[in-house]
């Protein structure tokens, strides 16, 4: 990231022109500000959707207490905001801001002095704007993904659906999409099977699901039981220690495919201190990053959550910017599932042991593109709840403890608690 050192200085200059005593200020009339200010570096290139660091030394006849800056297009004489406003920091005669380049049209960037209410406004111009968004993003503090029930099909109840290729629906949310899946004139990211059905699977990332039986054969499965998150291929929904098949099956032609899915979907999980493994510096750093991101409202709000979920790539990804330095060089790793309890079924032969709780985190990202020239996207996960399952487990005769399959019955239609903020690709 380039820095431009922004002088505001005594000395009066041609280009600088400031707000006349015209305006209100908390229903106060704004008064003009004695200030002055020369450009020593020219802006002479921003990267759309990206910020610069600007800093910069002030000068007033009052004690400055805020600044503002923001995008604007110069127009004969006049200047138009063209972006959304963004503040910067004042230290005694600092200024220091990160400017988000919001607009393609800027020409200037306003920068805004302030002095209880009196005001003063310097243009600085610009050179060029540069560049595409990347990108959007998607945030939600109450996502609710149910673990769905067995749903009947041809293959699992052929008395009720005797014909090949029928079977019910569900409306259960279940499913969870990154990029989002268009649904009439929305974008939808929490889905039900009916709606992952009726798109082929399209865009679809994630399932939340109580692991129990093969919901083909109806055969209860040995080796793992309980919560957990599956991406969607077959070979993920329809794994043996998965049991999602029913989720697959094609019902009047439409059903989740493969070549639909989010297919280079992974999640990693950052684990809190209650487990022996935990990495402090790995979750401070992924919790820094998920509490600074505070709103996705705006299109400014936009490119900051999605420069700031960008940390995750520069910090724990890099290989993929191209980083080679053996001693540099991070990669982040991730699976196809992630499980609430390892061994929890009745053929294992060690007792249950957890493996998410309340207040993990999940890093996702998904590799979109072609190999040749791939985009990546990343996003947060923070587990709020999990049902509550500490009534589902059994101990055998040699004292290992497992979930019992009839008492796992319980833990259908029940959610799991998520707060998600995560990039995405723009869908039209």
């Amino acid at each position: 990231m380039k820095k431009y050192l922004l002088c505001l200085a005594i000395a009066a200059v041609a280009f600088a022109s400031c707000n006349k005593d015209n305006g209100t200020n908390g229903g106060n009339k704004v008064k003009d500000l004695e200030a002055t200010f020369k450009m020593e570096t020219g802006l002479a290139s921003l990267v759309y959707a990206e910020p610069v660091d600007i800093v910069g030394a002030a000068a007033s006849e009052a004690r400055l207490d805020g600044c503002t800056l923001v995008a604007v297009k110069k127009s004969g004489e006049t200047y138009i905001e063209v972006g959304e406003a963004q503040d910067g920091k004042v230290d005694g005669d600092r200024i220091a801001a990160q400017f988000f380049a919001d607009s393609k049209e800027m020409t200037d960037i306003a920068v805004t002095l302030k002095a209880g209410n009196a005001q003063k406004t310097f243009y600085c111009p610009v050179g060029e704007v540069t560049g595409e968004l990347k990108g959007t993003v998607w945030m939600n503090d109450a996502v609710a993904l149910y673990a769905d029930a067995k749903v009947a099909t041809h293959d699992n109840d052929p008395e009720n659906y005797p014909v090949e290729g029928t079977g019910a629906g569900s409306d259960t949310k279940s499913f969870f999409s990154m990029h989002g899946v268009k649904i009439g004139d929305r974008v939808e990211h929490v889905l039900s099977l009916d709606q992952m059905r009726a798109v082929d699977g399209l865009n679809g990332s994630m399932c939340f699901l109580n692991c129990l039986q093969n919901t083909k054969n109806n055969a209860y499965i040995g080796g793992q039981r309980g919560y957990m998150f599956s991406f969607l291929k077959a070979s993920g929904l329809g794994g043996g220690t998965t049991g999602r098949q029913c989720d697959l099956y094609e019902v009047d032609g439409h059903g989740i495919k493969d070549a639909n899915v989010d297919v280079k979907f992974e999640m990693r999980l950052v684990r809190g201190s209650w487990k022996s493994d935990y990495d402090a510096e790995f979750y401070a750093g992924v919790d820094a990053i998920f509490i600074k991101i505070k709103n996705a409202g705006t299109p400014l709000e936009k490119m900051r959550a999605f420069w700031q979920l960008g940390e995750i790539q520069r910090m724990y990804d890099n290989s993929t910017l191209g980083e080679e330095d053996p001693d540099k060089i991070t990669n982040l790793g991730g699976q196809t599932f992630q499980r609430r309890w390892l061994n929890a079924g009745h053929t294992g032969t060690a007792s249950a042991e957890k493996n998410i709780d309340a207040g993990d985190y999940m890093i996702i990202k998904s590799t979109r593109g072609t190999d040749d020239a791939p985009s990546y996207y990343y996003g947060i996960i923070q587990i709020l709840q999990f049902p509550d399952d500490k009534d589902v487990f059994t101990v055998n005769d040699a004292g290992r403890t497992y979930i019992d399959k009839d008492l796992a019955q319980d833990l259908f239609m029940k959610p799991v608690y998520l707060d998600i903020k995560t990039q995405c690709e723009i869908i039209d």
